[in-house]
């Protein structure tokens, strides 16, 4: 399910104890930039085996480059149960008032 960046911000504020901002780029791709308080679970590196661990009682929200790898992930995670949102790209993100950090 797709939600725009001002959808995930106000989701995110609502409920910031039950909701995961979860990037889903590569570990390089976080380390450059990422959303304050985000976690990283790399889409291209066992995500699917490590998206098991995740806790089902939490709300996930979804970011990567541009859409498409947490378009795939968003997919999986709602096939086993959880509640997952697809939040496009980063730069959407920020723009919608994300707190950002590099490096």
């Amino acid at each position: 399910m797709r939600i725009t960046g001002a959808e995930a911000r106000e989701k995110y504020r609502a409920q910031p104890d039950k909701v995961v901002l979860l990037d889903v780029r590569t570990a390089g791709e976080y380390r450059q930039v990422r959303l304050k308080n985000s976690q990283n679970l790399d889409f291209y590196n066992g995500f699917e085996r490590r998206a098991e661990q995740l806790d089902k009682s939490k709300i996930y929200i979804l970011y990567c480059a541009s859409g498409g790898r947490s378009q795939a992930a968003t997919n999986l995670l709602r096939q086993k149960g959880f509640e997952a949102y697809n939040a496009g790209g980063i730069g959407e993100l920020i723009q919608a008032g994300f707190e950002y950090e590099r490096g």
